[in-house]
């Protein structure tokens, strides 16, 4: 084949990663003559036949060391093998540097050379914010925020200027779970949240207003009102509160407090006047 690169006949050609070749099929006729047969072809995927043995390619570092090895790839009228501009073994990337062809035992041996990529290293932060909010939005205080920092090896290719990125790597693998704050007035539907996922960006508990108790007369009157009191041990719930004292009256139950079921809920209690 008659390669449009070198303006020469080839059996076999070398291509850089991403790289496109052109070709042309030729007859050979008698001795050093041939015929162009004007049909061409470009080299833009080499891998969709399969591994040839004919010849490997071998990729060192810039001291000599074999990195590994690249197997000829099959082309329609010929072999060719495509050299990778990054390599990467044992965690480390290499850039090309140079290529190399040597006869080697009468064969030829195709030797790419790599260096170390340069390596900075880069951190970025991502936040989790949990709100404490009525079921309207309203935020009863102030929101917690977590923060988690990811560290990312950037790589650079001193040769072409070319950058890329690497993984990023949380330095947890998730945020931590958050308990439901003691907020006066007000009882949490739920003890806390679990732990989060890293993609999650905010999250948040929900709060009802504590009920009361309602002192009212024989004829549905309201004498007065007293709000449940929090428990300070658990924020989903209210303590045992004390029923309020109504001047000239008294209470029709013999109870002094109660320990409310549901701590949203209001409680009517009967007073009998005195």
């Amino acid at each position: 084949m008659y390669s449009y690169k070198t303006k020469k006949l080839v059996t076999s050609g070398v291509l850089v990663a991403d790289e496109v070749q052109e070709f042309e099929q030729v007859k050979v006729l008698v001795g050093h003559m041939y015929h162009r047969t004007k049909r061409r072809f470009k080299v833009i995927d080499p891998y969709r036949n399969g591994p040839l043995e004919k010849e490997s390619l071998e990729l060192r570092d810039d001291r000599g060391n074999v990195l590994g090895e690249m197997p000829c790839q099959s082309i329609p009228h010929g072999h060719v093998i495509v050299i990778p501009t990054i390599f990467s073994k044992n965690d480390e990337y290499y850039t090309l540097k140079e290529i190399t062809t040597l006869l080697r035992d009468d064969k030829k041996a195709t030797i790419a050379k790599y260096e170390l990529a340069q390596v900075t290293e880069s951190l970025d932060k991502t936040t989790l914010t949990t709100r404490f909010v009525t079921k309207t939005g309203q935020q009863l205080c102030r929101a917690a925020k977590q923060t988690i920092t990811w560290k990312t090896l950037k790589y650079r290719d001193a040769k072409t200027s070319r950058s890329w990125s690497g993984s990023s790597i949380p330095e947890e693998s998730n945020y931590v779970a958050v308990k439901s704050p003691l907020i006066m007035g007000y009882v949490a539907q739920t003890a806390g949240l679990g732990p989060a996922s890293l993609k999650a960006k905010e999250q948040q508990i929900v709060y009802q207003k504590l009920g009361k108790i309602i002192a009212i007369d024989n004829d549905g009157n309201i004498l007065g009102t007293k709000k449940y009191c929090n428990d300070r041990t658990d924020p989903t719930q209210a303590a045992e509160t004390f029923l309020p004292y109504i001047k000239g009256y008294h209470r029709a139950i013999k109870a002094e407090a109660i320990l409310p079921s549901d701590p949203s809920c209001d409680i009517f209690v009967k007073y009998l006047a005195d």
